[in-house]
């Protein structure tokens, strides 16, 4: 309800009060009226029933107030309708706020719960990550840590193996280098294999004959060969293992450096014939001593080039490959 509506009911309600107060005082008023200006002494009949219209104006007069009074009712209901009206849209229009502001708040709920579970949502993945992450370091750190133990015991499985390689000549022991030079110098001094004059087999055939006669035929040094199929488990742990190019190089690499140079010329002369050997070499780079002119065509003839690690051999060995080619 607003003011001017408040001003007018007011005004009402004091018009009201002076026609109550009026009508009140109507009969006073009336005969004061009657017995000073409309009749006056003697008193007769005759005057008397004069005021007979006088009386029937009255009545009219009751009826216009009446009337006044029902129209003042009725007016008085329209301006409390209005302002019922007038309260029912302020109250709806507050309704339409506050919904309204419900549901922004509702908006910025929604948005601020997203943006929660986002950041939960963010912050988990990331932790899931660091988890996964530490335990893919952790577990290839294992793996790992397991690889070098396992490496280092074949290792020095192999030098004990290697130690134990020796016989009794001449009344005194002969060791396992010792062994493996007069091999190898016996093997370097077989022009005819250099030139390429004997097969795979006769070869071979050579080979067990100079162990045959180094140890001597009833002795014989076969645990060389079971010695030399040990490097087979050593490159297989190496390919197998999960570790990367250049670690996997370093490690053919440190295996072939644990071998002497008599060793791997030995290695390669029974690689020639022994299946085991032919085939636990390829793809090691085993051969990592420099090899002179005169054996790289018998090299290039029985091995492959993934057998050699050192860069003179392997240029050589392209060199004598280009030459062979018909120009």
């Amino acid at each position: 309800m607003t003011l001017n509506n408040l001003k007018k009911i007011l005004l009402w309600v004091l018009v009201l009060i002076f026609v109550l107060i009026v009508w009140i005082k109507f009969p006073l008023i009336f005969k004061e009226w009657v017995f000073k200006l409309l009749v006056k002494p003697p008193f007769t009949p005759e005057a008397f029933t004069s005021l007979g219209p006088i009386g029937d104006i009255f009545g009219a007069l009751t009826a216009l107030l009446t009337s006044l009074t029902l129209i003042i009712v009725i007016y008085t209901a329209y301006l409390q309708r209005q302002a019922n009206i007038h309260a029912r849209d302020a109250m709806a229009e507050q309704l339409r706020q506050a919904g309204k502001a419900a549901k922004n708040q509702l908006e910025q709920a929604k948005e601020a719960t997203k943006e929660q579970l986002e950041q939960a949502r963010e912050s988990t993945t990331q932790q899931l990550d660091l988890a996964q992450s530490t335990h893919r370091a952790q577990l290839k750190e294992t793996i790992y840590s397991n690889f070098i133990n396992t490496y280092n015991s074949l290792i020095n499985y192999k030098l004990a193996k290697y130690n134990s390689i020796q016989i009794f000549i001449d009344g005194r022991v002969w060791h396992s280098e010792e062994i493996f030079k007069e091999i190898a110098l016996y093997f370097l001094g077989q022009r005819r294999i250099f030139d390429l004059k004997l097969s795979r087999s006769e070869i071979g055939a050579l080979y067990n004959k100079t162990l045959d006669n180094i140890a001597g035929a009833d002795k014989g040094l076969n645990e060389i060969n079971s010695y030399f199929l040990l490097y087979q488990s050593i490159y297989d742990l190496i390919n197998n293992s999960e570790i990367s190019e250049e670690e996997n190089v370093f490690f053919r690499k440190t295996t072939s450096n644990t071998m002497s140079n008599h060793e791997q010329l030995t290695l390669l002369w029974a690689a020639t014939y022994f299946e085991d050997c032919h085939e636990l070499v390829k793809n090691t780079g085993i051969f990592s001593q420099f090899y002179p002119d005169e054996l790289i065509p018998f090299l290039v003839t029985f091995f492959e080039k993934s057998c050699f690690s050192h860069p003179d051999t392997l240029s050589k060995w392209d060199q004598y490959l280009n030459n062979q080619k018909p120009t």
